[in-house]
């Protein structure tokens, strides 16, 4: 039996009557913070499996100033389970961010949400709850809309602060920056609603040191969510889903797709500026998320998740409170797995959609980002109007096909698997994948193997308190941990 310390219990205020993210919801807050030690599991845990699973999601305390719920509107918490030697331990912890700081101390939302038309954009309140990674030993949690990330302990979870990089980026960063495992590097794009610069672009040392930053011109405001790596370079993204301009100069906010205008992609080098940005054009559509990218011969080849429907036709009888869930359902965005081309020396772009299936949220072994990599393992969208993924496909980008699946049992559903790579792996497949499993009312962690998904897990790990489906999980190595605290801790003793 599990050992369970509840450390904190949380007085949830957020209420909205029919708010599918909130009541009743897969998606809805909970409202303790616990640690639970030696989980139970249906069978081994595999003990070569070395390090922690941490997902972040939206977990809203105090609400919105207008009573209006949005579920990235939801204060960030991170949902983690720490593997060793066969054991796992299970620990959730609020990301706690200068705004949810002010609100428990003024014990009311403070901040206007997604739903608040126009003026919210200049008071959104960075809950730091889309995407996490490790870097220079401490996970990172970022916001949809740009914000400064925040520093967690990676052994206990707790906030240790807003990161600026000693100093030198106060401005924020996207949800989607990326580490290389192999440089240690952070690379992070932001983006703007206010004002030009729209865009900007830098990179992180392995030690937390800012490399390189530069302004990128766009032609407006744009909503860019990821972008993609290689070894040499950065490959941004200019789309045209954008609040509508002519609206915004009267100060009102509407989302346009603009189908007349390409896709653009813009490829500078790692450490290059603004000015050696090289833009390439390809059919209009939103990614919302990317696969993969590396260098072939001339080309970038890059692999993402292209929306066939980005902007979707809401029912005008539709009730306000119900908006939402087109927006948050790949079912009726219809997200497809896309090749792009970028050839750097003709100039010319080509793409073309390489698979059939629904799916997103893909996972990797993050040792492969920016170089070239085999497979990938995608969530599959059921056909349902939440954010919610029912089971994985295996894809081999070698034979450009689904060489594996595994459908989850009826009436679970999970979000983004992870990647656990074997500490004596040899293959790019040598290793685990790990994923949140769960209804409304119990979460398991599933442990497949990676080679063989279709056999199903080889256990099941069992959580003592249900976890709301959230937004990315991150996989940190117990190596990396352990190599940057040491480095950290010498660092300190030097000073």
């Amino acid at each position: 039996m599990s050992s369970v310390t509840i450390h904190n219990t949380l007085a949830l205020k957020m209420i909205e009557a029919g708010n599918d993210y909130l009541h009743d919801s897969y998606h809805g807050p909970v409202d303790k913070e616990i640690t639970a030690i030696d989980l139970q599991a249906s069978g081994e845990i595999p003990a070569d499996l070395d390090g922690v699973y941490i997902r972040n999601s939206h977990n809203p305390i105090q609400g919105s100033l207008s009573g209006r719920y949005h579920w990235f509107d939801g204060d960030g918490m991170v949902h983690g389970v720490t593997f060793k030697q066969g054991q796992a331990d299970y620990r959730n912890r609020m990301v706690m961010t200068e705004g949810l700081l002010e609100e428990l101390e003024a014990g009311e939302g403070l901040f206007p949400g997604l739903r608040d038309g126009f003026d919210a954009e200049y008071g959104l309140k960075n809950n730091s709850g889309t995407d996490v990674v490790l870097h220079n030993g401490e996970f990172k949690t970022m916001f949809s809309r740009c914000g400064k990330p925040y520093k967690l302990d990676p052994v206990d979870f707790h906030t240790i602060g807003a990161e600026d990089f000693n100093g030198d980026w106060a401005k924020g960063v996207s949800a989607h920056s990326k580490v290389d495992e192999r440089t240690g590097e952070f690379l992070f794009f932001n983006y703007s609603f206010k004002a030009k610069p729209y865009m900007q672009y830098g990179v992180v040392s392995k030690d937390n040191a800012l490399v390189c930053h530069t302004d990128i011109e766009l032609p407006g405001p744009r909503l860019p969510h990821d972008c993609w790596i290689t070894e040499n370079f950065t490959v941004v993204h200019d789309l045209p889903l954008f609040w509508d301009p002519d609206l915004l100069v009267k100060e009102k906010k509407k989302l346009l797709f603009d189908d007349t205008q390409p896709s653009r992609f813009g490829v500078l080098p790692r450490y290059g500026q603004g000015a050696d940005v090289v833009w390439f054009e390809c059919e209009p559509t939103y990614i919302l998320h990317t696969v993969n990218a590396w260098e072939e011969d001339d080309c970038i080849v890059a692999y993402a998740y292209k929306q066939l429907n980005p902007l979707p036709t809401v029912p005008a009888d539709t009730p306000r409170v119900k908006v939402q869930n087109y927006f948050l359902s790949y079912h009726i965005t219809q997200p497809r797995l896309t090749e792009y081309r970028f050839n750097l020396k003709t100039g010319e772009a080509s793409e073309r959609i390489i698979d059939p299936s629904c799916a997103e949220s893909p996972g990797i072994n993050t040792a492969y980002l920016g170089i070239k990599n085999r497979y990938s393992y995608n969530a599959l969208v059921p056909e349902i109007p939440f954010f919610l993924h029912h089971g994985i496909q295996k894809f081999d980008y070698q034979e450009l096909r689904e060489i594996d699946r595994y459908m989850l049992p009826e009436g679970k559903f999970m979000q983004q698997p992870v990647f656990a790579p074997k500490a004596d792996s040899q293959d790019e497949d040598d290793g685990y994948l790990l994923a949140y499993v769960g209804d409304k009312k119990e979460t398991e962690v599933y442990i497949w193997d990676a080679k063989k998904i279709s056999e199903g897990p080889v256990t099941r790990v069992l959580l003592p308190q249900w976890v709301p489906f959230g937004s990315h999980a991150y996989w940190g190595r117990g190596s990396d941990i352990a190599e940057a605290q040491t480095r950290n801790q010498r660092d300190e003793t030097a000073l």
